[in-house]
């Protein structure tokens, strides 16, 4: 078989597949700002739900300031066990 003959044939077929990869491309940037627009909303409201939780943890440490801090050393039993 003559190499001639197939490098045209393949250039038709990556032809092909580089204008069907520009098409999909391109649908997705346009596509590219409605998400990021629709988007913007939930993570607004991520922002405000994060800052709640931010202020009622503040005041559980307010609360809790005066409390003696729990301990965190396991006892000489559980140490000898091994757990």
């Amino acid at each position: 078989m003559n190499t001639a003959n197939i490098f045209p044939a393949m250039m038709g077929a990556f032809g092909i597949v580089f204008i069907l990869l520009l098409f999909v491309l391109m649908a997705i940037w346009i596509a590219l700002p409605f998400s990021v627009f629709g988007i913007k909303d939930l993570l607004r409201e991520i922002a405000e739900e994060q800052k709640k939780t931010n202020e009622l943890l503040e005041d559980i440490l307010k609360a809790g300031a005066g409390l003696k801090p729990a301990s965190t050393d396991r006892p000489d039993e559980e140490k000898d066990k091994g757990l």
